[in-house]
């Protein structure tokens, strides 16, 4: 190994810090688009082809560079930003380091026209590859227009790390959609392979943004965030939960004074917020923009400027939280809200008295005492209803089934239609004191592996989700979706396996609308949902048309499982995983089956009775999120809850 430590050449310096800040054509856009932001502009343009490697071109109507100083700022380590030290820890502008025209000249060709309003005329500078032009006069507008042509050409080994044309697009899309979401003010045009993509209109409104960027059913469904505490501001929004949420965190977005973050403390925060509105397993949409005193948050950690250092980073946290409660609060129900007796304006932090707030109960529990009133609609919304509580009529002695005559008999009705058949039976209701009727459950007992539902009877069903059953010393409680869904993973897993088909023809084809990269990112993998039941076209723009679903089900909830794999694919593109197939099989098997609050008539509780006796032969006990199938009660702990025994 030579031991002569000699100074780099500054070609190749210029390569090495270019492996940095160009790392590829998405970073690029970023510099450039930064830098546009910085000089003021109130209207800038993005155009791109190829990916970004044939072209890259920003457009902006800001400050510009005078054109003595043209040369200067391709120069390494050269600014406009910072002046000294001290500047370093107040930094409120988004580039800083002077090295990003620098870099990428060394690995691309870089034009530069541009036109401060102080001169008559522009400058026009070309460095190619490394190599410097000079500078010439030339006609032009106030502004800045920076085109980056053939990016890598003298690095093929760089190049050979980049991902094909559509999926590097993506990552453009993606970048400029943040960037348009974290500057409302400015208007945007983004323009790829010659067709515009979105258009903002800089007026201010991050609601429009959310509008161009995402579509109206996410500018529809956002409740504004707006909260200040301790000289920090929060502002942006929230998607409502009951309308927006998702099965991943693509769609959270933080910024800091503007600058993109990625933090996933404060991720976890929202989540926390939200978690008694949102199912498990399921997160927010939202856009926060933190505004606080630059010297309260160090950007200069990472060369991508992604990840920041707060100081105090509890109280920020504890201020996230509770901007994002507040919002929260804002649309709930009356009933829902932390002062039902002031309900009608959003809570205040004050309100909260320095703690983190919880849902309280309903205004019905007046000064910790229930009124008369209360009692009563309690007693009538407990007693035993149809759609609440099925029990099954006492049979007379005769016409009860033999065993085993019942669950084979469901078995086969099974195999002929689904559980969630049209039509289900009349509701059986309960006659007085002979309320205590049942229909007896006979299962074959098994050869091998013992049965926990041997000698158990069907009780019935609860608030139409769970299915009851007891034997002689114990009873069981069935989570329907659970089950149902755990039964159609397997049964999907082992179609998989057998390349057996699992698509369904629809009779009427569904139309979706997608954002410009995730239409890119399911045209690239087309088979790949093929290979899950999609049988899906273009059907021109950035809609595809679904011709053929896994599932039988009504068109929003067929969209939702088309969004939730593509975002679970193009997450598994950026983050690969070996599970990605059970994921995508996992969600489909949600889809498919029942539902909490879908009402099952006698055979087919018996069915899934049955379904739920054959995974648990093969040791699976739960869902494919992890929650309990079934749970149980002895007859001793019950005696226990009711003091019966001590």
């Amino acid at each position: 190994m030579p031991n002569e430590i000699r100074v780099l050449p500054e070609n190749v310096a210029d390569k090495i810090a270019a492996g940095e800040v160009a790392e590829r054509p998405s970073a690029v856009v970023k510099e450039l688009t930064e830098n546009a932001v910085d000089a003021g502009a109130d209207k800038i343009t993005v155009e791109i082809r190829n990916g970004g490697v044939k072209l890259i071109r920003v457009t902006d109507n800001g400050c510009g560079i005078p054109r003595d100083q043209v040369k200067t700022a391709f120069l390494r380590h050269a600014t406009s930003k910072l002046r000294s030290e001290a500047d370093l820890y107040k930094i409120s502008t988004m580039g800083f380091r002077g090295e990003a025209l620098s870099s990428i000249c060394a690995v691309a060709k870089v034009e530069v026209i541009t036109r401060t309003a102080d001169d008559e005329v522009g400058a026009h500078y070309v460095v190619d590859h490394g190599v410097c032009g000079e500078a010439d006069e030339i006609a032009c507008g106030v502004g800045t227009i920076m085109t980056v042509e053939d990016l890598f050409q003298n690095v093929p080994a760089r190049m050979k790390f980049l991902k094909k044309d559509s999926t590097e697009a993506g990552y453009v899309s993606d970048l400029m959609t943040r960037l348009a979401l974290s500057r409302p003010d400015i208007a945007f045009e983004y323009i790829c392979d010659g067709k515009t993509v979105f258009v903002t209109s800089g007026d201010g409104d991050l609601k429009n943004v959310i509008l161009k960027v995402y579509g109206l059913k996410f500018a529809k469904a956002v409740m504004p965030v707006s909260y200040t505490e301790g000289g920090v501001t929060i502002v942006g929004a929230a998607g409502r939960p009951e309308e927006l949420s998702f099965g991943n965190r693509t769609r959270q977005t933080v910024f800091v004074n503007g600058r993109y973050i990625k933090n996933h403390v404060i991720a976890k925060i929202a989540e926390e917020a939200f978690r008694n509105a949102l199912m498990v397993g399921r997160f927010p949409f939202f856009v926060l923009d933190i505004k606080l005193p630059p010297e309260l948050v160090d950007v200069n950690v990472h060369p991508a400027k992604t990840e920041v250092k707060f100081a105090n980073e509890k109280e920020l946290y504890d201020i996230v939280y509770h901007a994002l409660k507040n919002a929260l609060y804002g649309t709930l129900p009356q009933k829902a809200r932390p002062d039902s007796e002031n309900a009608a304006a959003a809570p205040s932090f004050k309100s909260f008295s320095g703690k983190k707030p919880s849902v309280l109960r309903d205004s019905g529990a007046v000064g910790g005492r229930i009124s008369e009133k209360t009692v009563k609609e309690y007693l009538e919304y407990t007693k035993p209803k149809a759609e609440g509580f099925i029990l099954s009529p006492q049979a007379p002695a005769e016409e009860r089934q033999t065993p085993g005559a019942d669950i084979n008999s469901s078995a086969s009705a099974k195999a002929e239609a689904p559980l969630k058949e049209s039509g289900a039976a009349e509701a059986r209701s309960m006659g007085g004191e002979e309320a205590e009727a049942e229909l007896q459950l006979a299962i074959d007992e098994p050869s091998d592996n013992a049965d926990i539902f041997s000698d158990c009877k069907i009780v019935g069903q609860v608030f139409n989700t769970y299915i009851i059953l007891a034997s002689h010393d114990k009873m069981y409680m069935i989570d329907q979706h659970a089950a149902h869904e755990r039964a159609g993973f397997e049964e999907l897993k082992a179609a998989k396996a057998e390349n057996e088909p699992l698509s369904q023809l629809l009779l009427t084809p569904i139309v979706v609308s997608l954002t410009r990269g995730e239409h890119e990112a399911l045209m690239d993998n087309i088979e790949m949902f093929r290979g899950f039941g999609f049988e899906i076209g273009d059907f021109g723009g950035d809609s595809v048309v679904i011709n053929e679903t896994p599932i039988i089900a009504p068109d929003d909830d067929i969209k939702s499982l088309l969004y939730e794999l593509l975002n679970a694919a193009i997450d598994n593109i950026r983050h690969p995983v070996a599970d990605f197939e059970e994921r995508a099989l996992d969600m489909i098997s949600c889809k498919k089956a029942i539902k909490a609050n879908d009402r099952l008539t006698l055979p087919e509780m018996s069915t899934m009775v049955e379904l739920v006796s054959e995974l648990y032969k093969k040791g699976i006990k739960t869902c494919p999120h992890g929650r309990p199938i079934v749970t149980s009660f002895t007859k001793t702990e019950i005696e226990k809850m009711f003091k019966r025994i001590v």
